[in-house]
Formats: C-alpha cells, structure tokens, sequence
C-alpha cells in the first residue's frame, strides 16, 4: 500500500506522516529525503532479505523534488517490489503528480482559510489588512502552526524571491527564531502573539 501526505498545511500533513509510521513500530522503516537519494540503497532495502522478515517500509520526504531522472529511476525500482511506500510533500501536489502513483492513498491537509489570508498580508505597506487577518489567528489559537509557516515562509523568501530586503528578511527571521526560544524557555515578557505580531508589523513597515 502507498500513501502520499501533502497539503499547504504542511506542519499537519507532516505530523500525519509520522503518526502513521508510528503505527508500525515492528516495521524496519529507511527514511530518506530528496537531498540523500541512494539508489543501490534504497534498491537492497526494498529487495534485500532481513533476517526476521519484518515488514519493510520505505518513507520518503519530499519525492516530488528528486531531479527528474533520479525520480524515474526509483519509481521503476518502487514499481518492482510489494513494499510500502510512504511519501510526504511540503505543499500541494498537481493532479498530474499524484497519478504518478495511481493506487495510492492520498492524505491532503488544507491549510486554514485565516491563516492563508494572514500569510498573504504580510507584505510591504499592508499593516492594516495584516492586523485585521492577524487578530482572526489570534482569536483562533492558531500561533504555534502560524509561526511555524511564518518561519518557512520567509526562509523561502531568503532562497528565492522576495518584496521585502533580504537584510529586513533576515533580520525578522532571527527574531522569529529568538522569540521561539525565549517562548520556550520562559522568557518572554510580553504575550507570544504580541510579540509575534510586533516582529511582522515592523518587517512589513520597512
């Protein structure tokens, strides 16, 4: 059996893939990510003999982003083996994508319509559609799965292309770093979703 995770709430689509490894704890599990692709490694896990014969997992991070021809290499190995394969995607995956494994089952997790709209506020000179998105998070509860797409976000920005100066990008991802930590460990003096909103309020102003 196949399964495929993806969605643009990656952060939940990403949990489901790992509770539902965690459901075959006897299971001898290769996690791979599309950086560490090993061919002939993945090809002896998948039809290698185990001295037990457990069950054999294959889970795989990010498929969609091997380079073409590596991926059509290890789908012709998947395609030679029974062996379950689980995938996880961080963001939508297209029609044309998923037919790639017809027989899977497929798991999408959407993100939140709030949280889509705040995402999509934060950009230069908009604070007042920012503020109004933000307080429908706020009233939501909504702050540890909006920092963490927040974070991605702008790491994403960082890697590519962007509104916003890479020296204010880079600046607003250390403190969203450094606000996490002092979360964390008790050091805030201020609300988190306060904080959190001051840090993006003066990202987007600059």
């Amino acid at each position: 059996m196949h399964h495929i995770f993806h969605g643009d709430d990656y952060a939940s689509s990403r949990q489901q893939f790992n509770q539902y490894l965690d459901n075959y704890p006897k299971a001898e599990i290769l996690r791979i990510d599309n950086k560490q692709i090993d061919l002939d490694k993945i090809n002896n896990f998948l039809n290698g003999k185990t001295l037990f014969e457990n069950q054999k997992i294959l889970a795989i991070s990010n498929f969609f982003s091997i380079p073409k021809a590596t991926a059509d290499k290890l789908i012709k190995i998947i395609e030679l083996s029974d062996v379950d394969i689980f995938i996880w995607q961080e963001k939508t995956l297209s029609t044309a994508q998923l037919k790639t494994f017809p027989t899977a089952k497929i798991h999408l997790a959407k993100l939140d319509n709030k949280l889509f709209q705040c995402l999509n506020n934060i950009k230069p000179n908009n604070i007042k559609n920012f503020v109004n998105s933000y307080e429908k998070v706020d009233k939501n509860s909504m702050y540890d799965l909006f920092l963490y797409l927040i974070k991605n976000n702008i790491r994403k920005q960082l890697l590519g292309s962007s509104g916003f100066a890479t020296k204010n990008l880079k600046t607003t991802y250390l403190q969203l770093i450094e606000l996490d930590f002092q979360n964390k460990t008790g050091q805030l003096t201020i609300p988190k979703e306060i904080a959190l909103e001051r840090i993006l309020i003066n990202l987007i102003k600059n």
